[in-house]
């Protein structure tokens, strides 16, 4: 039978209340995107663009010797065809002034998408929206979630004539593609469900999604099985059924394998590594035979002291990389599990990485706090292949259960 194709008219935006609130921290910012050794990588479209530039003789002798093809397995990626190398760890066409000069000789529209858009980002979905987020690998991003103690909101808007697009998936009779808006919706509000420790909220969303990635086909059924969720004992049965004594070794366990991973050897997660190695004693670097549990205890006992009033600020971080992440994954009901599974893991590292925050010896205080934060987005955001290899961990170590992220999720209490 031959596959058939929908269309769908994409007219509106939606993203969260916050983003038209973003302004750049500029100098005011610890971990500046320009200046802080995060190496600017981008697609063929944009490296050819750059490389065909020509200004001063300054700005020439600059881009000859900085701008690079991408080689090695990294460059199979779609956005690391090319990218600034850097010397001094800051972006190589900076001025004195700290200007970029690129864009002071050329103008903006012929930086890379990413120096031109970052932190912002946009994706058209089949849901008929024009999804707008904002990424936590950045500071300003991170002070903007912490100003909203009443939670995440959304906004929409007619986009404007130019901005409107025609999408033409496939005809689809999986339900979880067809009410992607309904189900991420549903998501987002379980993830917001203040009665419940935000571990078992992330936990109920794995039983709402389960019976989805299992072939459920009645969308009214698995709606009032969710819709009723909240009322039920499931959720918290699975983490009251863990010893906590043996998640948490299982818990930094599997932060710091995912930290010292030979695919996260950059720059941008070396802080977090040195960090972690010196706080939990780990003796060699990655050896995660000596872990100790006590310094970690110790640092999650101030650290909910010292944000105590602030739990809301994990939460709306949560809300937000579920939602900058396009979550879940409707490509099928594999990529649905695999994408749930991912935002677990995930928020286990956010977790791991804002106790160490407290840990002995550091400041302890909110710009301690999103400096680690912004450095395990910049690790593990923004780039695909480690996203790919995170997911299949779980799955090569049989870890791809509810089991197994109740067991993460409890050790981050």
């Amino acid at each position: 039978m031959p596959e058939t194709y929908q269309s769908i008219r994409i007219d509106r935006d939606l993203r969260p209340g916050y983003y038209d609130k973003f302004r750049c921290l500029m100098s005011g910012c610890q971990l500046n995107c320009c200046r802080d050794d995060w190496q600017i990588t981008f697609g063929k479209k944009d490296y050819l663009t750059v490389k065909k530039q020509r200004g001063s003789p300054e700005l020439n002798r600059r881009l000859g010797k900085c701008l690079q093809r991408t080689r090695g397995e990294a460059m199979s990626e779609e956005n690391n065809y090319g990218h600034f190398t850097r010397e001094t760890g800051q972006c190589p066409l900076l001025s004195g002034d700290c200007l970029c000069m690129l864009q002071q000789e050329k103008g903006a529209e012929v930086l890379p998408a990413v120096c031109r858009d970052f932190p912002r980002i946009k994706r058209y979905m089949p849901s008929g929206y024009l999804e707008r987020s904002l990424s936590p690998a950045c500071e300003g991003v991170l002070a903007l979630l912490w100003e909203l103690p009443e939670g995440v909101d959304f906004t929409s808007d007619p986009l404007p004539e130019k901005e409107r697009y025609w999408a033409f998936p496939k005809r689809d009779s999986d339900i979880a593609a067809i009410h992607f808006q309904e189900i991420r919706s549903l998501c987002i509000d379980l993830l917001q469900d203040r009665r419940f420790p935000l571990a078992e909220r992330i936990m109920m969303v794995g039983l709402a999604l389960k019976p989805l990635a299992e072939g459920e086909s009645d969308f009214s059924r698995w709606l009032a099985q969710v819709r009723a969720l909240p009322g039920t004992a499931q959720a918290a049965g699975l983490l009251a059924g863990v010893e906590r004594g043996k998640a948490l070794p299982l818990f930094l366990t599997n932060a710091v394998t995912v930290l010292f991973s030979p695919k996260n050897r950059g720059n941008d997660t070396l802080p977090l590594r040195i960090a972690a190695a010196l706080w939990l004693d780990m003796g060699s670097e990655g050896d995660t035979r000596r872990l100790l549990a006590g310094p970690y205890l110790t640092a999650q006992a101030r650290f909910d002291k010292q944000f105590a009033g602030r739990e809301y600020f994990m939460e709306n971080l949560a809300v937000a990389l579920f939602f900058h992440q396009g979550l879940p994954d409707m490509n099928g009901p594999e990529e649905l599990w695999r994408s749930y599974l991912n935002f677990c893991n995930l928020y286990s590292i956010y977790r791991f990485a804002a106790v160490m925050s407290c840990r002995e010896g550091a400041p302890g205080d909110r710009d301690e706090l999103f400096r680690l934060l912004v450095h395990v987005s910049r690790a593990l955001l923004h780039s695909r292949e480690r996203q790919v290899d995170l997911q299949d961990s779980l799955f090569q170590n049989d870890s791809a259960t509810l089991a197994h992220m109740a067991v993460l999720l409890s050790g981050s209490l």
